[in-house]
């Protein structure tokens, strides 16, 4: 597990501590954590059974490293929260929620507050990593989307340290420092980024 810093911008009012797992060099090149785009499951063809392998992946690997960011930043009350993927949630399979389902497992099972419901999208943005995609709907990452676009159930981060949990980190997208920015005007005491993997910048 590495550390980077999220510099403040336009989308974020200060730095934010973040951690990866490893890096993202590009699906099915060596060494690349091809789980990952696995359970995105964006053609809807695979079953949950056939995920269970990349669930297993993404599992074991925030279990490890949630642990020891818990242990280097000294927490004591904190609340695991994933990220939103770019689409309402009504638009995805349960087979395409898998990596929500299995942070959910890891923080059930550290006995960490799961806040995995705390900010759920109700309406489309653009995919960004793939926003040529046919009917990719929505706008675009600009300030305050994750307010305009999300549910967000404040009495889960009131307070709290929390850990932002995504699959991929990419700087530049500011998704992620959107989300952030919005979860600490909410009124969350400190927010970490935890990614799995982080783009090559």
């Amino acid at each position: 597990m590495k550390e980077f810093t999220i510099k403040a911008n336009s989308y974020l009012g200060m730095d934010i501590k973040g951690y990866y797992n490893c890096d993202y060099v590009g699906y099915q090149k060596s060494g690349n954590p091809d789980f990952i785009n696995h359970l995105k499951n964006m053609t809807r063809k695979s079953s949950e059974l056939d995920l269970v392998k990349d669930f297993m992946a993404v599992f074991e690997r925030t279990s490890e490293d949630l642990k020891e960011i818990i242990k280097i930043e000294k927490l004591q009350d904190c609340v695991i929260v994933v990220a939103p993927r770019s689409k309402a949630e009504n638009h995805y399979k349960q087979s395409q929620l898998l990596f929500k389902k299995a942070v959910s497992c890891v923080a059930d099972k550290m006995g960490f507050h799961n806040g995995f419901n705390a900010i759920k999208r109700i309406k489309d943005t653009k995919t960004t990593h793939s926003w040529r995609m046919e009917n990719n709907t929505g706008d675009m990452p600009y300030v305050g989307i994750t307010k305009d676009t999300c549910q967000i159930d404040k009495t889960k981060i009131l307070s709290k340290d929390v850990i932002l949990v995504d699959d991929i980190y990419t700087e530049g997208v500011f998704v992620a420092e959107d989300c952030i920015q919005t979860l600490l005007d909410l009124g969350a005491k400190s927010v970490i980024l935890y990614v799995i993997a982080k783009t090559r910048g």
